[in-house]
């Protein structure tokens, strides 16, 4: 579970409102602070300073699919693809939904999200590079319990389709960059999480019923 209790823009102590407002907003694990929520004002100060983290190629890569995300809003290319991915969101939210069955695991749990991400024997893969958000924060622990519709992200996903500005709530192996526009424009939060460390509540850094699109990397 990751809890943000402390809030820093620009290096500076800032209020979480003043952090929502900002363009570029990080947290999650293995951050100098892993309860404080970092948020940037300008793109070149952003940059600098996750070059300076151990996650800087995840960044890098992040950043990457978000300028070519971008540039293919409005084409072919991107109305065929997001046909798909709604197709293929909702046939891995009934995998999912069958994993947990299979399992007994409750998909809103830790351990689930887990088993979702590791291969379950040598002829079946993972199921997914692991982000889901959900719609309800149901408790805020710890641990933290969700609950209500959920979205799964597996790939650069640049509309949530009927779950736009929805999510309250996120669970993230890896990192997720969410948007508060589709095709990855507007405003970016940054979330890193872990096993055992993979609970977000987005209200924490002023990002619920806010993302529309959103990399899974």
């Amino acid at each position: 579970m990751v809890r943000v209790h402390r809030y820093l823009v620009d290096g500076q102590e800032a209020s979480q409102a003043a952090l929502a407002e900002q363009p570029f907003i990080i947290a999650g694990v293995d951050l100098p602070d892993e309860e404080t929520a970092y948020g940037f004002s300008k793109e070149e100060s952003f940059y600098r300073w996750a070059a300076t983290t151990r996650h800087a190629h995840r960044f890098a890569r992040a950043i990457g699919t978000i300028k070519l995300g971008q540039q293919l809003e409005d084409t072919d290319t991107a109305s065929r693809a997001a046909k798909r991915q709604e197709v293929i969101a909702n046939r891995l939210r009934d995998d999912l939904e069958e994993l947990a069955q299979d399992t007994g695991l409750s998909m809103e749990s830790a351990k689930f999200l887990i088993t979702a991400s590791e291969p379950r024997s040598l002829l079946e893969g993972a199921y997914f590079d692991p982000t889901i958000l959900w719609d309800t924060v149901l408790g805020f622990g710890p641990p933290v319990a969700f609950g209500g519709p959920s979205f799964p992200v597996f790939a650069a996903i640049p509309t949530f389709f009927g779950f736009n500005d929805k999510a309250s709530g996120a669970q993230v192996i890896g990192v997720c960059t969410l948007h508060d526009r589709t095709f990855f424009r507007g405003a970016a939060a940054f979330l890193i999480g872990a096993p055992g460390s993979a609970d977000f509540v987005l209200s924490d850094i002023g990002w619920s019923d806010r993302a529309a699109s959103a990399i899974a990397a």
